[in-house]
């Protein structure tokens, strides 16, 4: 964030300010005073179980995107590669993964919080790396200082992908208040009791944020019920029908049970691709969405088919899907879909021989991140 920028928001300064970092200070000395003795059993059982040093110290932007050393307690082996302990998922023990998920790896934030470093609610801090990959709009995350908790954490954390936690970020800096804080405290701490959506906060395990790597020029959004009856023209057209396998006949009823039905399941996304004029060009889905494994759909306009599109949706849709974690994307294509395997090919994708899949189908696999 530069210094003009910089001024103007510090000419926002308001009694709000002033209130939250009153209480930020009170609150993370009471919590840090109360939580000494579980601190301590927690450096032990770090000590115990991964060695030393207990804490994790790593620098990350604060507000203005300023350097600070970030405290949490350590939850990964050390970087081992004779024995294999490479990749976030192998140094992340089973002890790790029941300290992140009761949150007390968190405890030593509140050193920073009342350092000044960082609030008890904003936008998680990220990497360093990442602050020029950021848009314009995504950078205004930085406008505020860095939170223990944030609208996006209880929106799903590492369930929602990167896009979507960066716009609550910023919807956060739009919409703040001392309301709004307390709001997302209590949805924290129901959330650590109920352990639920916990896998992380993008600083470990999840994938990392590549920015603006989508050249696509095509614009997504979240499949609603008023393209249902586009995708049911699609999907009826002999020139996409012919290329795919449906579960369902495809009329309008089966299609609306359809969407209600997928619509609760949170480990699947649909998409609808649009250029900039607002013409849907594909519809897009993952299903198996917080799972290292994930299979797509790719269906393109008929009446756009070989216009490129097909090879645009699909790099979005592979980006998308580095994005929310996923380590191997699996897809199904008739033997007959003689452009489809052609296009998958030419992507990177390569034959699954592991896989079991019915007559007449060939089952294809690539790995994330690709090289």
């Amino acid at each position: 964030m530069n210094a003009t920028t910089e001024r103007t928001v510090r000419t926002r300064r308001s009694g709000l300010d002033i209130i939250k970092r009153f209480v930020d200070v009170v609150t993370s000395a009471v919590l840090l005073l109360v939580s000494a003795p579980v601190q301590l059993i927690v450096a032990i059982l770090v000590a115990i179980n991964l060695g030393r040093p207990v804490f994790f110290a790593h620098t990350r932007p604060g507000r203005f995107g300023r350097p600070f050393t970030l405290l949490k307690f350590r939850s990964m082996r050390d970087v081992d590669e004779v024995r294999g302990h490479v990749t976030n998922e192998q140094r992340l023990t089973t002890f790790g993964q029941a300290l992140r998920a009761s949150s007390f790896d968190e405890l030593p934030s509140l050193i920073n919080v009342l350092r000044g470093d960082m609030s008890l609610v904003g936008p998680r801090p990220l990497r360093m790396d990442y602050l020029p990959r950021y848009s314009t709009r995504q950078a205004r995350r930085h406008e505020v200082r860095p939170g223990v908790t944030g609208l996006a954490q209880v929106s799903g954390r590492n369930a929602i992908g990167w896009d979507e936690k960066l716009e609550l970020d910023v919807q956060y800096v739009e919409r703040r208040s001392l309301r709004l804080d307390v709001a997302i405290l209590v949805r924290t701490a129901a959330r650590v009791f109920a352990r639920s959506g916990i896998t992380g906060d993008g600083l470990g395990a999840t994938s990392a944020f590549m920015g603006n790597a989508d050249s696509s020029g095509l614009t997504e959004v979240t499949l609603a019920e008023e393209w249902l009856e586009t995708r049911l023209a699609w999907l009826a057209d002999k020139r996409v029908s012919s290329g795919v396998s449906l579960s369902f006949v495809p009329d309008l009823e089966t299609t609306r049970n359809w969407f209600l039905a997928v619509a609760l399941d949170r480990s699947r996304r649909d998409w609808v691709y649009l250029t900039d004029g607002g013409q849907p060009v594909a519809m897009v889905g993952l299903t198996g969405v917080g799972t290292p494994d994930a299979s797509l759909y790719l269906y393109v306009n008929p009446d756009l088919h070989g216009q490129g599109f097909g090879r645009r949706s699909l790099e979005k849709l592979i980006i998308r899907a580095e994005s929310l974690g996923v380590r191997r994307l699996h897809l199904e294509v008739k033997q007959s879909n003689v452009a489809a395997i052609k296009l998958y090919e030419r992507a990177g994708f390569a034959p699954d021989v592991n896989a079991v899949v019915p007559g007449g189908k060939f089952a294809y696999i690539m790995s994330l991140p690709r090289a």
